[in-house]
């Protein structure tokens, strides 16, 4: 097929060349990158022709794209703040036909524009059956064109087999990871009451990737919120909360697989978070399990992973932080976790699902 990606390609950008891998050519348009949310959309391959369309003539754009290189089926993706529900959008009213919509992270602040692009695609997919149930609910989209597939997973590639020692052999305390943002909005990332009960039961947090995320002054969120910093900052002086830099993916497994288990969120209530938590996929799913650590996931409200780690037994769901404790400190069911988990790798990587990605895109298919 001649595929034609349009929206953001974002992390991990070039797993798509698994497709072009598999024999279907590939085309790239995008939007400008958001201010605040710029991503890498490096494809590290100069034979995909890609473009940066203008806002207002996106639609027709691509429209002409379609027809230069004989496009088959346009995939569009995946998130509401990055431009592409914009660019669907224009596609729509400029005619392009056999459009399928993936769509991921969304503020669940419904809309016109949503809804037109879960309803005038020609195929929808979905992260999980919570996210079709919501969007059901919400835009009485059409299960005939739903599908439902999550793709946001690590290219094969880093997940590699360079684990090193466990930290608890060495000092005979737990051990618990957290990458991604953290803040001290009271949402799910918010883990300061968690980095207490840690503190107390002498568990070690180590916070990767100094993302200390909040709104300014002007109500607009950033990665380097001052209070967010002072926040955790302070609580480094227990020995027990630890701060590190950023880490490539290609070292997630050689860093990462010293720790006992991967934080996802804490149970959070109030405003749109509560509908997204329940079919919320946190992107740091896959590289904890490249990692070969068990998902740590609170119980209450995150409805999708807690099947998911449930299905696979791969994880701790816990009541509270005391609970999660208590569970880091059951070393042998740890260790039968964690070799479920290692086992689960590949299942976890983009290119196990990309076939079946290609198959729907296939269905819609001039």
């Amino acid at each position: 097929m001649n595929i034609l990606l349009a929206g953001r390609l974002g992390r991990y950008a070039d797993r798509v060349l698994a497709m072009s891998g598999r024999g279907h050519r590939l085309v790239y348009c995008t939007l400008p990158a958001p201010t605040q949310k710029p991503l890498p959309d490096d494809l590290k391959d100069d034979s995909i022709p890609r473009y940066v369309l203008s806002p207002g003539t996106a639609g027709r754009r691509v429209a002409q794209l379609v027809a230069e290189y004989d496009i088959d089926v346009v995939y569009s993706m995946k998130n509401v703040w990055d431009g592409s529900l914009e660019l669907t959008g224009e596609m729509l009213d400029a005619g392009v036909g056999n459009v399928v919509r993936h769509y991921k992270e969304h503020f669940c602040q419904p809309s016109e524009l949503e809804r037109r692009t879960l309803t005038g695609t020609a195929g929808q997919i979905y992260i999980n059956e919570e996210s079709l149930a919501y969007f059901r609910d919400v835009h009485d989209v059409d299960p005939a064109t739903a599908h439902v597939l999550e793709t946001d997973f690590l290219p094969a590639r880093y997940v590699g087999d360079d684990f090193r020692p466990k930290l608890y052999d060495t000092d005979h305390q737990p051990h618990l990871l957290v990458a991604g943002g953290v803040s001290v909005t009271g949402g799910r990332t918010d883990i300061r009451e968690l980095c207490a009960t840690m503190i107390r039961r002498e568990v070690h947090v180590h916070i990767y990737g100094a993302k200390f995320v909040g709104p300014n002054d002007r109500g607009v969120w950033g990665v380097d919120h001052a209070e967010a910093r002072a926040a955790y900052d302070s609580l480094t002086a227990s020995g027990y909360v630890h701060l590190h830099g950023h880490v490539d993916p290609p070292r997630f497994v050689a860093e990462w697989s010293g720790y006992d288990a991967g934080l996802l969120h804490v149970a959070a209530s109030g405003g749109h978070d509560e509908p997204f938590q329940r079919m919320n996929h946190p992107n740091r799913v896959s590289p904890y399990v490249a990692a070969g650590l068990p998902l740590a996931q609170q119980d209450g409200r995150q409805a999708s992973i807690r099947r998911m780690i449930g299905r696979a037994g791969i994880g701790l769901v816990y009541r509270n932080f005391d609970d999660l404790a208590d569970q880091l400190a059951d070393r042998a069911e740890l260790a039968r976790m964690s070799e479920r988990v290692r086992a689960a790798r590949p299942a976890f990587t983009y290119e196990f699902h990309v076939d079946k990605l290609l198959d729907i895109l296939a269905r819609y298919a001039k």
